[in-house]
């Protein structure tokens, strides 16, 4: 069994702000991130739409009920995904300082 480093893990979220700091937001800093953001509002948007249809067909309980359940299930996926490969320590302004110009 190999163990990895952890500088040889590839972080797709880095934080907003510095250690110190109250809030512990992130942001996307890799295209996988910014997958993972497009993937929770692809969540929120089809369970909007089941709620507009199940809505419209005078089934509003069941549109709300999918509709908690998509931003339930996207939104968990996201901050346990945003966790597991979110850097700790560095923050999006380190990020793009140190990222290549052309």
């Amino acid at each position: 069994m190999t163990t990895t480093k952890p500088s040889d893990t590839e972080y797709w979220f880095a934080r907003r702000y510095p250690i110190g700091s109250i809030s512990r937001s992130m942001a996307p800093v890799h295209w996988k991130g910014w997958l993972v953001v497009a993937g929770f509002v692809t969540c929120l948007m089809l369970g909007g739409v089941a709620f507009a249809w199940f809505g419209a067909h005078d089934r509003m309980a069941m549109g709300i009920a999918l509709f908690t359940l998509a931003a339930f299930i996207g939104g968990l996926w996201f901050i346990s995904v945003t966790r597991v490969r979110g850097d700790p320590i560095r923050t999006v302004a380190d990020y793009k300082r140190d990222k290549p110009s052309v």
